[in-house]
């Protein structure tokens, strides 16, 4: 990987990471994801740290601004869901060890075990995740299908969901 692009993907690491030390949802946004959620996405939204709430306010707003479908705008909110028991730590880890190699860290990575290891594999798979927890919630298919693509590579046959994935890395 050429050193300009681990040069800026670390730049807007710490960018993130920064946005959210103290992250704010105002009266307005929390207004705006009440009337576009149904009461079980709600509290799957609710239930996501304060900082991957402003992640996906940022990515929403980025979306609406474009005129995206309501299918992205609800994605977009409720993309991160299965993230809400991760520990700073353990992103930080993750995001190092993506840095350093994609994939580096996939041999320590479980689904149970240890809590460093754990928190691996969700950030791993945590658009499965987030998937799997809307579609029990009742969600709508096509966004429990964005929500499952968004951290793949952007498809050539589906301008929403490649225009998703664009958003949600740039936010």
């Amino acid at each position: 990987m050429p050193l300009r692009h681990l040069a800026s993907r670390a730049r807007y690491r710490t960018q993130q990471y920064a946005k959210g030390i103290r992250p704010r949802v105002s009266s307005e946004e929390a207004a705006t994801v009440r009337g576009l959620l149904t009461p079980a996405e709600l509290a799957l939204f609710l239930g996501m740290q304060r900082r991957d709430q402003r992640h996906s306010l940022d990515l929403y707003r980025a979306l609406a601004a474009e005129g995206a479908p309501s299918t992205s705008l609800v994605a977009a909110l409720v993309h991160d869901v299965a993230k809400e028991e991760l520990r700073d730590w353990q992103r930080i880890l993750f995001v190092l060890l993506e840095a350093a190699r994609p994939g580096l860290g996939r041999p320590l990575e479980v689904e149970a075990g240890p809590a460093w290891r754990t928190g691996l594999w969700r950030l791993r798979h945590h658009a499965r995740l987030s998937a799997e927890r809307l579609a029990a919630a009742g969600s709508a298919t096509r966004v429990i299908e964005i929500v499952d693509a968004h951290t793949g590579p952007p498809p050539a046959d589906d301008a929403e969901v490649a225009r998703f994935i664009e958003w949600d890395s740039q936010t």
